[in-house]
């Protein structure tokens, strides 16, 4: 046997391995492991175990999704005065302290809109460091936001602040919620109130 063959077989397992990998993530289920199955080197480990861990890596990425989703809900809530929806993103007894505290995602969803009325904010999260653990997840987002107040507030001036949000979550019945968020501020700038003459025409 030339070098040349003994190299094909060693390239075709190579390439049945690496081809179960990606059908594992992609295709899922049963036909997924079954494809995993096939004959790999023996430096790869039993196929059983490759699947097991494919499909712990895929649940992980799932649960990070869905926490990114639960997150975006929080901001985007805020932001179109969507405050029933708010309040129901969080457990029963939920710790928030978002420069004021609150004990539930019913309070912070009413006092918020008492605070805030028509006017408008905007709310950002990016880079998130989010890590699994089960049912229960911790995460820690850097944030932008920009707030202003409605005519007769007793805050003179909005502002527009940076820092991060540092959140833990817990699945429960099979959908995850905050159980706590804690926001730190690094920057705050003062920007003009809201006025209804200054909103845009719709």
């Amino acid at each position: 046997m030339d070098e040349q063959e003994s190299r094909e077989p060693s390239a075709w397992r190579s390439r049945v391995a690496a081809a179960a990998a990606v059908a594992t993530l992609v295709v899922g289920g049963a036909g997924a492991a079954a494809w995993a199955s096939q004959p790999a080197s023996a430096e790869h480990g039993p196929a059983h175990s490759r699947t097991a861990s494919d499909t712990a890596t895929v649940q992980r990425l799932a649960d990070i999704e869905d926490i990114r989703q639960l997150k975006a809900r929080y901001f985007r809530s805020i932001d179109s005065k969507q405050w029933s929806k708010l309040a129901t993103l969080f457990t029963a007894h939920p710790t928030i302290d978002v420069g004021a505290k609150y004990s539930s995602g019913r309070e912070l969803a009413e006092q918020t809109a008492a605070l805030l009325g028509d006017a408008p904010s905007a709310h950002q999260a990016f880079l998130p460091e989010i890590k699994v653990n089960g049912n229960r997840a911790s995460a820690i987002w850097a944030m932008e936001d920009y707030v202003s107040f409605p005519p007769g507030s007793t805050y003179k001036n909005g502002f527009h602040g940076y820092g991060e949000y540092h959140d833990t979550y817990k699945r429960i019945n099979g959908h995850w919620y905050i159980d706590s968020t804690v926001l730190s501020r690094f920057r705050v700038d003062t920007v003009p109130n809201w006025t209804p003459s200054s909103a845009p025409k719709k």
